[in-house]
């Protein structure tokens, strides 16, 4: 499908008017062609479809992408029941919804950069491709990045761990060296790896992304939005594996170290709320979710909780507070919102 036919059936399907306010549309994505090129502004539709019509997918002949979420047409860089966050932006939304509603938002369509929520994609893409998670890899010389402040899950060259275990290390304690060996593990390499997270990110819809990388570490061109983060965890928190790993405190792997002897090591969780340091409002439960902390990026979480009066579920996302107590006290006053 042509870019010019694509953007007769955006207008003929909405109406006439702009694709910010529309209901939602199927993006055909057809043979794609071309790559390199980024996406300027999440809702630029001239700009959006070029990126979506420019982008190299050797991993697959084609790509569909999907429409935006009727309840979720907001209005560019607005403020919705949002007065009370300090942070830069911010989204809470209902999930698992055929017509979900936003409860509050702060500069949805904003960009910021995502730090290692990053592994969000990471993880879903690994989800996408690989069925047995019980697979083994072994760490290549890659996962050593020589990086100051660089987050660990302290992986050696030559070791071997399941897919599954590599998944833990890269969201648990959020280490960037699990993450490239997740990416070498999915798509053979980096490059394959990347492009798939690009392909993927089209695909829900997440045009106001781009990585270079699986792990977030700072890129001017690695970046995404409040709004393409939902998209992005709408869809990771489809996969039970998911969930219970972005659950989970503490985890200890058995694996094999590179003379093939049994080793094992305790990787320890980021997110405040599970390892009882902040507490949720009353009557939610915080499931799990993805920290990401860089001086660009400042500190970003996104997180699943639940009403436990009607098991209603819910994903709220804070991106660049000035410190860590700023980032869940924004996250506790965001939850707090739901009734």
């Amino acid at each position: 499908m042509t870019y010019s036919i694509i953007t007769r059936e955006i207008k003929r399907r909405s109406g006439g008017s702009c694709i910010r306010t529309a209901l939602p549309v199927l993006l055909c994505l057809m043979f794609l062609t071309g790559c390199g090129q980024k996406l300027e502004n999440r809702y630029n539709v001239d700009e959006g479809l070029l990126r979506m019509n420019s982008v190299n997918t050797s991993l697959t002949e084609g790509v569909h992408a999907q429409g935006f979420s009727v309840g979720l047409a907001l209005p560019d860089n607005t403020n919705y029941n949002s007065e009370d966050i300090t942070a830069e932006a911010a989204l809470l939304v209902e999930y698992g919804k055929d017509d979900p509603k936003a409860i509050a938002y702060k500069n949805p369509y904003a960009r910021t950069y995502q730090a290692s929520i990053t592994k969000v994609m990471s993880a879903l893409v690994c989800l996408r491709h690989i069925d047995d998670l019980s697979q083994e890899f072994t760490i290549t010389q890659n996962s050593t990045i020589n990086v100051s402040g660089s987050s660990r899950a302290w992986l050696r060259t030559g070791e071997t761990m399941t897919i599954e275990d590599l998944l833990y290390g890269m969201l648990v304690p959020s280490g960037n060296d699990a993450a490239v060996a997740v990416a070498e593990a999915t798509c053979g390499s980096l490059d394959a790896f990347i492009e798939e997270m690009n392909r993927t990110a089209l695909q829900i819809g997440a045009t106001g992304t781009h990585f270079v990388n699986p792990h977030g570490l700072p890129d001017d061109n690695h970046y995404t939005t409040p709004f393409d983060i939902y998209l992005t965890m709408n869809e990771a928190l489809k996969y039970d594996v998911f969930r219970k790993i972005v659950g989970t405190i503490s985890y200890s792997p058995k694996y094999k170290d590179s003379n093939g002897v049994a080793k094992t090591q305790e990787w320890a969780g980021t997110n405040r709320y599970l390892l009882g340091e902040a507490a949720s409002p009353d009557g939610i439960k915080v499931l799990g979710g993805k920290t990401g902390t860089t001086n660009a990026a400042g500190y970003c979480l996104t997180t699943a909780a639940e009403k436990v009066s009607t098991g209603e579920e819910y994903i709220g996302t804070v991106m660049k507070a000035a410190s860590k107590d700023e980032l869940y006290n924004n996250m506790t006053a965001l939850l707090q919102k739901i009734h």
